[in-house]
């Protein structure tokens, strides 16, 4: 029986962006699962907010928030950490946008990126550790969504600038499904104030393209894993901001 090519492209990005469905998984980004991303982001997001509510009763914040990073790093292979380490590794050892390029794609990781991995690790336990401290598991659902919607928006903002393409000529439906949920999302966790953190990503997400283009001369699949977990620090971090200013 042929399974519904829905499925199968929502599969496919479950299988790029996660441990889910590995004989889905193909080299590099499906290019037809981009609406699909924020879906991704929406069910690793429940899955942490179903996890704080359960583990609340049982556990102190601070542990309950290691068990759902160690959680999210597994299911999502450590995807954005090592497009960050990456980033990080080739921008710092500098030169012409081909050999930052050819850094990027190397495997090896210099102290650079693991010290990067460290500090957004910790950064995220740290941020985690406060929210579900204060009961905002909402905010637990909103990081993941808008860190998949900051990889549309690269592909969106720079159609004729990825690398191969990644995704060659996005369709504008597949950016309101993606935008749909990130909105969604954003209104569902923080109200009108999930607008501010959505804008906030909108413009982050195309400033790191422009310099990447810049520096690197294309979007790569490391970049828009950097993207990613660079936009969850930040949408935490604001999550927390708010939190706190109430």
């Amino acid at each position: 029986m042929t399974a519904n090519p829905y499925i199968k492209r929502l599969m496919a990005a479950f299988s790029y962006l996660t441990c889910f469905f590995p004989g889905a998984r193909g080299k590099e980004m499906p290019a037809k699962s981009l609406a699909y991303l924020t879906a991704v982001g929406l069910v690793l997001g429940c899955l942490l907010w179903l996890g704080a509510y359960l583990l609340d009763g049982f556990l102190y914040p601070q542990i309950n928030a290691l068990c759902l990073l160690v959680i999210l790093t597994i299911f999502t292979r450590g995807l954005g950490l090592d497009g960050l380490a990456r980033l990080l590794d080739s921008l710092g050892k500098g030169g012409t946008a081909k050999e930052t390029a050819r850094a990027l794609r190397s495997p090896q990781r210099g102290s650079f990126g693991i010290i990067a991995i460290a500090l957004a690790v910790l950064a995220k336990y740290l941020l985690m550790a406060q929210l579900i401290e204060e009961g905002a598991f909402p905010s637990l659902l909103l990081f993941p969504v808008l860190g998949r919607w900051s990889m549309v928006c690269l592909v969106w903002f720079f159609p004729d600038l990825q690398e191969k393409p990644l995704v060659d000529h996005p369709q504008r439906r597949d950016l309101w499904w993606a935008a749909g949920i990130a909105l969604a999302c954003s209104l569902l966790a923080q109200g009108l104030s999930g607008l501010g953190i959505m804008v906030l990503v909108w413009i982050g997400s195309y400033g790191l393209g422009r310099y990447c283009i810049k520096r690197i001369g294309c979007v790569t699949p490391q970049v828009m894993a950097a993207a990613g977990e660079l936009v969850e620090l930040l949408t935490l971090a604001a999550c927390v901001a708010l939190l706190n200013s109430l």
